[in-house]
């Protein structure tokens, strides 16, 4: 598993497009993206990351090879902001599956 993380301050007018591009891009994700979340902080409005989970890092690098794994990059560029790229590597891993 293999998470990336893009990270960005976006005005108060920005924030529609963001939340609404980031909708619009979900419907159609590249092949080895497991999860993503946009998420921004409680505190500061205007901060804001995007949190992929991947497969692997080589489907990132695919995905990233193709265009593909550029896409949120380009959502931030839509929102006003140069967005910064981190990228981890997962140690260890707990999941909840909730039963009912």
């Amino acid at each position: 598993m293999y998470i990336t993380t893009l990270h960005g301050h976006v005005s108060k007018e920005n924030r529609r497009t963001l939340e609404e591009s980031f909708a619009k891009k979900a419907k159609h994700p590249p092949e080895g993206l497991m999860q993503s979340f946009l998420v921004h902080n409680k505190t500061d409005k205007s901060d804001w990351q995007i949190i992929s989970v991947w497969r692997s890092e080589e489907a990132y690098l695919e995905a990233k090879a193709s265009g593909l794994a550029d896409t949120c990059d380009t959502l931030f560029f839509e929102a006003g902001t140069k967005p910064e790229r981190r990228h981890y590597d997962v140690a260890e891993r707990f999941l909840r599956v909730a039963s009912e």
